[in-house]
């Protein structure tokens, strides 16, 4: 007995010694997650030619045991623009890797891209999987695609942005004071999330109904094309001054249009689309606007937003919310003499709204303006097709239509043209410097539609 406790120290230290490591001990812990050294793999590199990129992800196990990664994956998987290099070897998939307790792998993660291919979109999205006893990881992998014009954060003077290549806003551009950004017919102009264009010059976007200028998110996936917020908008600061932007459409943004210029020339807005903004499609502060034939639509806020005064036409135009998936506080149309929030008050105000369409498919929505402008607003409301019940007796004369379903085509489908028995058809007021419509059709000259689209035919 006594050789046997002389032994057994000697025992115990053998079995601890023939034990595994704790590190090479498999865990199937579903929390013994994995740990990266980034979220998103970016690519920011500008192709000019087609050619290759690599960048390095370091993977992490900070447990103490060792995890088995049942599966690395590329999402896109033998259809992605990205390879994955494991171990020095590349494949789009590894099954059944073990990785010790506080050790690390490298990843090689390499993108081929041919930016003279127009049917990538700008930015070539995937992911990689990581599966780890049962719990599902990602990492975003992030490049941009074609060949195009990229805007980082900058101050620009007097320039001109041709259609030749689309234009990329990935961070903030300033136009400077004095200068003026010209932007040609048919160009095409997308954003990042922290994109704008912040105007303390002059704007002159010069698109036509058959070469319409773009600015929208710059995700070109089908679910985005709807998606808001994708992008801040176009702001229109305090020194710019006659602006003018014709023939555009303006998407996916936080705001629209934010103008705020007061005592500075007027900005015009013609023959435009804004569309799925997440806050408001166009608002101005104590500013001279004028929109023509302009479709506002499905708007978390304002559709159209005139604050703290200001003198504002706005003019054969629809501005409505139909199929609006977004929370909305606001009437579509609001004309205040002060700015909330602010000790800007009582400010000098005059409207023109003629020939216009405010209207919602929002039954709990029974008023669509908001005409807060004060006792001695100068205010010319006419022949217009309005959803109100506060300002039926200020409203219901003036040839204006009220709370009438407009009866477009397929507002479902976003298409606001009239259809045939629309009460807005021939019942607009004919403005003789307008003798057209947001696509270029010549209006009636007996008797034209209220509205942004021409549906009459003499």
């Amino acid at each position: 007995m006594k050789y046997l406790l002389a032994i057994l120290p000697l025992l115990c230290l053998l079995s601890i010694v023939g034990c595994d490591p704790k590190d090479e001990v498999l865990t199937t812990d579903p929390g013994a997650v994995l740990q990266f050294s980034q979220d998103t793999v970016l690519f920011d590199t500008v192709f000019v030619s087609r050619g290759s990129v690599t960048k390095r992800l370091k993977v992490y196990n900070r447990n103490d045991k060792a995890v088995r990664i049942s599966s690395i994956t590329l999402a896109g998987a033998n259809s992605s623009a990205y390879n994955l290099i494991i171990n020095g070897q590349e494949t789009p998939v590894r099954n059944n890797l073990e990785l010790r307790g506080q050790d690390s792998l490298y990843i090689l993660v390499k993108v081929n891209i041919n930016p003279n291919d127009t049917n990538l979109p700008f930015l070539v999205a995937d992911s990689i999987l990581f599966d780890t006893n049962g719990k599902r990881q990602t990492i975003k992998l992030v490049a941009y695609g074609q060949n195009a014009v990229f805007h980082r954060k900058k101050t620009i003077g007097t320039t001109t942005w041709t259609s030749n290549l689309p234009h990329v806003l990935l961070d903030t551009v300033l136009l400077d004071k004095g200068a003026t950004l010209t932007i040609e017919p048919g160009t095409r102009v997308y954003a990042g999330s922290k994109g704008v264009l912040l105007v303390n010059g002059t704007l002159n976007v010069n698109g036509t109904p058959e070469q319409r200028v773009t600015f929208s998110g710059y995700r070109r996936e089908a679910e985005y094309v709807r998606a808001p917020g994708q992008w801040e908008g176009i702001r229109i600061l305090a020194q710019s001054s006659n602006n003018s932007i014709k023939y555009t459409d303006i998407l996916n943004t936080t705001f629209g249009l934010r103008i705020g210029n007061p005592g500075q020339g007027g900005t015009l807005v013609e023959g435009c689309v804004i569309g799925h903004a997440f806050l408001d499609g166009l608002v101005a502060f104590t500013s001279d606007v004028r929109v023509v034939n302009t479709l506002i639509y499905n708007c978390g806020q304002f559709g159209f937003g005139g604050l703290g005064g200001g003198n504002y036409e706005v003019l054969y135009s629809t501005i409505v919310n139909y199929n609006n998936t977004l929370p909305r506080p606001t009437p579509a149309f609001v004309i205040t003499d002060y700015i909330p929030d602010t000790e800007i008050r009582d400010k000098p105000t005059s409207l023109r709204l003629i020939n216009t369409i405010v209207y919602s498919d929002d039954f709990g929505a029974k008023d669509e303006l908001l005409l807060d402008a004060g006792t001695g607003a100068s205010l010319e409301i006419t022949n217009n097709l309005l959803r109100s019940a506060r300002y039926t007796n200020l409203l219901s004369t003036n040839s204006n239509i009220l709370n009438q379903e407009p009866k477009f085509k397929e507002p479902g489908k976003y298409n606001f043209q009239l259809d045939t028995l629309s009460p807005a058809s021939g019942a607009a007021r004919r403005l003789q410097t307008i003798d057209q419509d947001l696509k270029g059709k010549l209006r009636s000259i007996t008797n034209p539609d209220i509205g942004a689209y021409e549906r009459t035919i003499d």
